[in-house]
Parts: C-alpha cells; sequence; structure tokens
C-alpha cells in the first residue's frame, strides 16, 4: 500500500475537517472547537473539547496531560467498563477542573455519539485500539491512542486508511520517540558516526498464551466487554490488570508483549532517527538460522539496514562506519555532536510535548509527529517480529501486499478473527 512506501503531505483536507464539523451541535454548556473553527482553524483561544476512553494505569496517566492543559483542552467524557475506574475518573475531572460538567459512560459508543466532543484519547487494552479508533474517525472525532497502536499488521492498514479517509488528526500515543530519544536524530541523520547499517533496540520479548482458572468477575465490570474483539475466557485479574510489569501486556489475546509494549518507543525511536520510520521491515530473520547465526532476532529494513533485537546491554546502540552512538553512553552524548544541520521531522508550532503538538496539529489541521503512518509502521515490525519468532523461520515481507512471501503459515497471523458483534466497521 502507498500509504506505507511513502512519506505523506503534513496537512489534512480542509474541505473534509470543514464538512465533519458542519455536522456538530454545541450543547448548551460546551461549545465544540470544532463548530467555531474558520477557514479549517480553531482559534487558539478555544479549548479542544475532549473524551477519554479507557481509565487504567495509563489513562490515569494522560488524563494527568490533558487536565493540566486547560488552556488547550476540556475534560467533558470518561468511559471504562469497570464502575470502578470509571467514578473514579469522573470525580477527578470534576476536581481538576472544579465543576461537575463530566459525564461517565460504560460504552465508548455513546462518546463517539456526543457531537459537543471534538477529539477522543484511547488508552484502552491494545486489542481495542484499532476499532475503536476507526470508529472515532466515521464519528468526525480526532484521536489520540496509545501505544503499541495496532494488534495486527492488517488492523495497521485499517487504521490509517480511517485517518486518511475521514481527514482526522490521529496521533500514536508514544512521547518518549521524541521526548527521550530524538536528540539523536540530528547527530545520526548529520553522519557523526558515518553510514548506519545496524542497530540495537534492548526490549523485552513476545507474548504469552495465558491460561488461568475462572474467578469471580468483581462487582461492576463488565467482562465481556473488556474482551471485546478478543476470545471469550473465563475472568482471571491477572488477565484484566493493566500493571506495567505484567497483566494482560503479556499475552497474546491482548496485545504482542513487551515486545511491542516497549518497540513502539524504543524500535519507533531507533527508525525516526534513521529517517525510515515510513517503512516497514522486508525481511525478518529468527535468532541462530543460517542467515543469522547471532542470538537475536533481526529486521532487515529497506536499504539493508539491520535492526536487532536485544534483551539486555543496548538501550537503543546504532553501528556506524566510522563509530558507534550508545543512547545510554553519557560519555557518547557528550563526545559525538551533529557534523552539519539536518532538518528533522520534529513537533508542530515549537511544542515540546506530544499532548501539546496533538493540540496545535487538531487547531491547524496538521499531520501530528507521530501521525498514525509512524504509529502503525512501528507496531507491524513488532508483530513481524512476533510472528517470526512462533514460526521460528527467516520470513520476507511484501508491505505493498501486506503479506509474507510465499508462507502461508506465517500470512494466517497476519490478521486475526474477531469476536461477534466486535468486528471492526468500516
Amino acid at each position: 500500500m502507498e500509504i506505507y512506501m511513502t512519506q505523506q503531505s503534513t496537512r489534512i483536507n480542509r474541505r473534509g475537517f470543514l464538512a465533519a464539523g458542519a455536522l456538530a451541535v454545541a450543547s448548551p454548556f460546551i461549545i465544540p472547537a470544532n463548530v467555531l473553527a474558520r477557514n479549517g482553524v480553531i482559534p487558539p483561544s478555544d479549548r479542544i473539547v475532549m473524551g477519554l476512553i479507557g481509565y487504567g494505569n495509563r489513562g490515569r496517566e494522560i488524563m494527568g496531560d490533558f487536565n493540566g492543559d486547560r488552556r488547550n483542552y476540556q475534560m467533558v467524557a470518561v468511559c471504562d467498563c469497570f464502575k470502578t475506574h470509571l467514578d473514579a475518573g469522573v470525580e477527578r475531572v470534576h476536581r481538576d477542573y472544579g465543576n461537575s460538567d463530566c459525564k461517565g459512560y460504560d460504552c465508548y459508543e455513546e462518546v463517539l455519539g456526543r457531537t459537543d466532543l471534538d477529539a477522543v484519547a484511547i488508552a484502552t487494552p491494545d486489542h481495542w485500539h484499532t476499532k475503536i479508533s476507526v470508529e472515532a474517525c466515521i464519528a468526525g472525532k480526532d484521536v489520540f491512542c496509545e501505544k503499541p497502536l495496532t494488534l495486527t499488521p492488517a488492523e495497521s492498514r485499517q487504521i490509517v486508511a480511517a485517518a486518511r479517509q475521514y481527514n482526522r488528526v490521529c496521533t500514536s500515543g508514544s512521547q518518549r520517540v521524541l521526548e527521550d530519544y530524538g536528540y539523536m536524530a540530528p547527530i545520526i541523520q548529520s553522519g557523526a558516526i558515518g553510514e548506519v547499517k545496524e542497530v540495537f533496540f534492548e526490549v523485552g520479548g513476545p507474548p504469552d498464551d495465558a491460561y488461568y482458572p475462572e474467578e469471580p468477575i468483581p462487582a461492576g465490570l463488565n467482562w465481556d466487554r473488556w474482551l471485546g474483539p478478543a476470545p471469550w475466557v473465563p475472568y482471571h485479574p491477572e488477565r484484566a490488570s493493566g500493571n506495567y510489569g505484567g497483566g494482560w501486556r503479556r499475552y497474546s489475546d491482548y496485545g504482542n508483549g513487551f515486545l511491542a509494549d516497549w518497540g513502539a518507543h524504543k524500535l519507533a525511536g531507533a527508525v525516526y532517527i534513521l529517517g525510515i520510520d515510513h517503512l516497514e521491515p522486508i525481511e525478518i530473520l529468527p535468532p541462530n538460522c543460517e542467515q543469522n547465526p547471532n542470538n537475536y532476532l533481526t529486521l532487515v529494513y529497506p536499504g539493508g539496514i539491520k535492526l536487532h533485537h536485544v534483551r539486555r546491554d543496548h538501550d537503543i546502540t546504532f553501528v556506524g562506519s566510522e563509530g558507534t552512538f550508545r543512547s545510554n553512553s553519557r560519555e557518547d552524548r557528550q563526545r559525538i555532536v551533529p557534523i552539519r544541520q539536518v532538518d528533522v521531522r520534529r513537533y508542530s508550532g515549537g511544542t515540546s510535548r506530544l499532548h501539546h503538538d496533538f493540540a496545535f496539529c487538531v487547531r491547524h489541521r496538521l499531520r501530528p509527529f507521530q501521525d498514525y503512518l509512524y504509529g502503525a509502521a512501528a507496531a507491524t515490525a513488532c508483530q513481524l517480529a512476533h510472528i517470526t519468532y512462533r514460526v521460528n523461520r527467516p520470513l520476507k515481507w511484501d508491505a505493498e501486499k501486506a503479506e509474507f512471501v510465499n508462507d502461508d503459515q506465517a500470512n494466517r497471523f497476519v490478521s486475526r478473527p474477531r469476536r461477534s458483534p466486535y468486528e471492526i466497521r468500516s
């Protein structure tokens, strides 16, 4: 698909934006910024009216970002299928804003149906990201979605296509790509260590299958809704846990393990620094095979650049023809500097935080720094690595066709069946 092979224009089609805005109807108390738009640009004095879908661990953190930025945002809706979380989220918004304007929902469809919302933030488990994102785009909402952006390569195509078709500003939620690792982009792209052909990135492994005995469902939790498109299984608290060190992130029904969870930061950071984050790997080599006699998996990108998945010692390490740069080395940061000026992609409007970049791009109808194209490509790379670990043989990936070359077994994992009635509509 062309969207994965070429970088796109940074400006969103204004006709589509204005058409969506013309359908919005303001509530008596909250006027959405898109109603007040003139010539496709939202006046900076007007807040972006937001809803948050998912108030677990990460939802609580990003709510802090949005609620703490009241110059840009007004949070008026919170959604969660666990009433304990939902009530806590609504109470927090009321406390932060000093009013009682926020409404709680146990179904995200009701949030998307509100005509006074400009945008939604999605902080659900990974297996919900694509479905809610696509439906948010259809509903005329801009979207801030947590990483990893998608669950399968097929979903990566769906989520980018929806953003483009409905002319929405959609950002993936990795703040670390620029804020932790972005300082390396001018260094590496200037040629300070020569031509880079190898990168080591240190993240956890692929997911496991989960086998747990049934336990009673907590009062107030809609377990069927939590599972959504994932296979039905009996409730167990470890499956539903948002614990950053465990919980649903470890299991293949809901994500691609810590490989994808941190790959959305580190692999995504590495390819951004190299300037190839709009591309996907063309070959994936498992550890200890004939083509890759090393104890780590290797992703080969167009042009021959190799990214090696390792579990320790590297954080992100770039190996160039004239030197090595280690992101976790203070010495390297002090002695290696750009040798020429280069133009690298940054947050728009001189902003310094991901949620500020999103606000600026919503107002000015621009592609954000972590546009869905980049978040989806990084997610796909991690998914291809997971599939390669699973089949344990070298694979070639055709990004244009979104399929593995001559490997029917591997192609079975390019998409996943979704439990009815939770299919993705387009």
